[in-house]
């Protein structure tokens, strides 16, 4: 019996049809319970308690169909209850999905967590060619200079610390008199460290003037520590140098009377002479001018020019 409906009582007689029986007591079940509408419905506040009083007994699948049976009052009651529930639940499950989402995927502005994973290796762009290596260091800075002293003469002295003509530089190369081919050998590479600058400045002289020409070979200057030299009666104090002839085929290599070039020849002579060379010996079946006294013939030389120096300081020592 619902709550407030004691002494009420329907009677139905036998000879009432149902639907007349229906209709009593849903009006009289509307006169018993009108005290528990809810506080917007126009009836007394006072009265809601008796109404929230019968809610609460309501439990379980039971009481939901009894309230929906009651009247429609509670039947909106019933409807307001569960469908108050969904926005709850709704913010609950917003909030989880909130709470598992990375802090940096928030950041980029709703990115999905797949945006973690590491950036692909950027595409690595077409290289250009090799960057040329760097030049080498000027001759200058590969020579050990040092203060060398030529004593006695060409055919009978020695010389003191001499200085290493290199192997190659601008414009030159050294060969070995005894293969014909580079480079020579150190013994064999000493002389004054004026004779060494002389060479130096011959073979720049020639890479400029002749770019496209072979480089000038240079043979034997001097022992190390002067004195006597297989292949020479001379070549003993560090002023004397062999220079083999240019070749008029565009070669480096072993040059003779049938294949050097006497243009190119001549110009070496011209310039050593200008550059205060004392002799240059050249053999008697090549074709070359110069001063008297110090441009002559001389047995033996057909294959190269010998040039010599004087004594940097001009005392003979």
């Amino acid at each position: 019996m619902l709550p407030g409906t004691a002494g009420l009582k329907v009677a139905m007689h036998p000879t009432t049809s149902n639907a007349t029986a229906t209709s009593r007591n849903r009006a009289g079940l509307e006169r018993a319970t009108h005290d528990i509408r809810p506080s917007w419905s126009p009836v007394r506040n006072e009265d809601f308690s008796t109404h929230r009083r019968f809610s609460d007994t309501l439990a379980g699948v039971n009481a939901r169909r009894q309230a929906m049976d009651c009247c429609p009052a509670c039947r909106a009651s019933v409807r307001r209850r569960k469908r108050s529930s969904t926005p709850r639940a709704w913010l609950v499950l917003f909030t989880l999905v909130v709470a598992t989402l990375p802090i940096a995927a928030l950041n980029d502005g709703g990115a999905t967590t797949a945006s973690a994973a590491p950036a692909p290796a950027p595409t690595p762009q077409p290289q250009g060619p090799p960057a040329p290596p760097p030049p080498p260091p000027p001759i200058e800075a590969r020579i050990q200079w040092r203060e060398s002293v030529a004593h006695g003469t060409a055919n009978v002295g020695w010389l003191e610390r001499g200085v290493i003509l290199p192997e190659r530089g601008p414009g030159f190369y050294t060969y070995n008199p005894h293969t014909q081919s580079p480079p020579n050998q150190d013994g064999r590479r000493h002389g004054t460290a004026a004779l060494v600058r002389q060479l130096i400045a011959l073979g720049k002289w020639w890479e400029q003037t002749y770019p496209d020409a072979p480089r000038i070979g240079i043979g034997d200057l001097s022992n190390d520590g002067g004195g006597s030299l297989d292949l020479h009666a001379s070549h003993e104090n560090g002023l004397d140098v062999d220079i083999r002839l240019p070749r008029g085929d565009g070669q480096e290599g072993q040059s003779n009377p049938a294949n050097y070039d006497r243009r190119q020849t001549q110009a070496v002579v011209d310039f050593v002479v200008a550059r205060g060379a004392e002799y240059v010996f050249y053999g008697p079946n090549l074709d070359i001018r110069g001063p008297g006294g110090i441009v002559m013939v001389w047995p033996n030389h057909d294959d190269h020019l010998h040039v010599r120096f004087p004594d940097p300081d001009g005392r003979g020592n």
